[in-house]
């Protein structure tokens, strides 16, 4: 269902050669949304375009929008004109970065922008040289979904959908399928990296607006999760073909220390794990990881970003650190990576990331189960997290290392490492 922007909402931005300011212009600040706490996603998946908050109003550049939803922008530098076509393109998230800065300041501007060659009126600011509009102006021109979601402060574009006034009622509703807020609490499940205690902390987040009740607890999640219709299968287990508010469902079970079948249901009795397995070798860790650099840049091909090369300092630093995880879950810092550069004989540069990134896929005792795939399993759990996916597509990357490694209890740990 989808809700109104309240006055946070929403703007689009485009980037123009030189614009005529209107006369009475005044100067504004203008502060990056994503310090104002908002975020912003399209057709699921979050992305990360340049917008500012101006006088409680968000507003992105045109072009990303353009590229987000699938719409033309050109620039007429004879006649001085944005130009925007309706014509529908494949979306993209291609060259999509955040790069808002804090301080800006922004002027109304009275450029001229046509669409399909119409005049269009919109209120647009300039800053520091690109001119940017609200987002429910253009998706009401272009036709498509713009919403806002007050539980989860988020900013929501439907490509497909048309634009709508529509409104949620103050009390709301329990949510009986799965949607685009569920999918936002399912990448926030998966950020928990298999932590019980922030599994409970966002089920209480999200009970409200899930449930429908303001003051939902965690056993009321569960019961909206074990109804829900319409959600992904093996989007979060890998292990079999559940669906993913099954998954999470059971999940908070266990949070709770209820003990849950294979089947799913919670039960006084012990859960029966056994399976038919084999055992983790490293010539099989070694195969996974040249298999995850594969789907990598394949996740790169798929939105024009070049692809990596296998760097091999990084890959011994990405095995070292996989190592570590399984004993301490958490991301490397740079005094750590300079340290193993000095006692490899390498120069930092050749291990330091830009941006390091770590994470786990999960499996069940002492051995892979039959039919199901780690890097498969620990590359969706990458994909499934924003900063993560980020990184992994992030075209300023040209290196990557990759390392698998299995703890003493079986679990597997990935570390994925990019340089520059």
């Amino acid at each position: 269902m989808k809700t109104s922007l309240a006055a946070l909402l929403c703007t689009a931005t485009f980037i123009a050669g030189t614009v005529p300011f209107a006369s009475a212009a005044d100067t504004v600040i203008a502060t990056p949304t994503r310090d104002m706490g908002q975020t912003v996603y399209v057709d699921g998946p979050r992305v990360y375009p340049t917008g500012y908050n101006i006088a409680d109003n968000n507003y992105f550049k045109l072009r990303d929008i353009g590229t987000l939803v699938g719409f033309g922008v050109e620039w007429n530098n004879e006649t001085q004109t944005v130009e925007i076509s309706t014509e529908r393109t494949a979306p993209s998230v291609a060259g999509i970065k955040d790069e808002a800065v804090s301080g800006a300041s922004a002027k109304v501007t009275d450029q001229k922008i046509t669409i399909d060659g119409k005049q269009a009126s919109m209120t647009a600011y300039q800053i520091s040289g690109n001119n940017y509009v609200k987002l429910r102006d253009i998706g009401k021109q272009i036709d498509f979904g713009v919403s806002y979601d007050a539980a989860t402060e988020s900013v929501r574009i439907d490509t497909d959908a048309p634009y709508t006034e529509s409104t949620t009622p103050a009390g709301g509703s329990a949510i009986t399928k799965w949607n685009k807020t569920m999918s936002e609490f399912n990448q926030a499940m998966i950020d928990c990296n298999w932590r019980p205690e922030k599994y409970l902390e966002t089920a209480k987040k999200y009970a409200p607006v899930i449930t429908g009740k303001a003051a939902g607890t965690v056993e009321d999640v569960i019961a909206a999760l074990d109804a829900m219709k319409g959600a992904p299968v093996d989007a979060v287990s890998f292990e079999d073909d559940r669906t993913v508010n099954h998954f999470w469902a059971d999940e908070l079970r266990k949070a709770l220390g209820q003990e849950v079948t294979s089947g799913g249901d919670s039960t006084d009795g012990n859960a029966d794990n056994s399976s038919s397995s084999t055992t983790v070798t490293d010539e099989m860790l070694r195969e996974w990881e040249l298999e995850m650099i594969d789907a990598i840049n394949e996740e790169r091909r798929k939105v024009g970003v070049p692809e990596l090369e296998i760097d091999q300092n990084l890959m011994s630093w990405a095995q070292y650190w996989a190592m570590h995880l399984t004993t301490e879950f958490r991301h490397s810092d740079i005094d750590e990576e300079r340290a193993f550069a000095a006692e490899n004989g390498m120069s930092a540069d050749d291990v330091y990331s830009h941006e390091n990134i770590t994470g786990a896929g999960r499996m069940t005792q002492l051995g892979v189960e039959m039919g199901f795939d780690p890097m498969k399993a620990a590359m969706n759990n990458f994909m499934n997290s924003d900063g993560h996916r980020y990184a992994i597509l992030d075209e300023d990357y040209t290196r990557v290392g990759i390392g698998f490694a299995v703890s003493e209890n079986g679990t597997i740990y990935c570390a994925q490492e990019f340089g520059l």
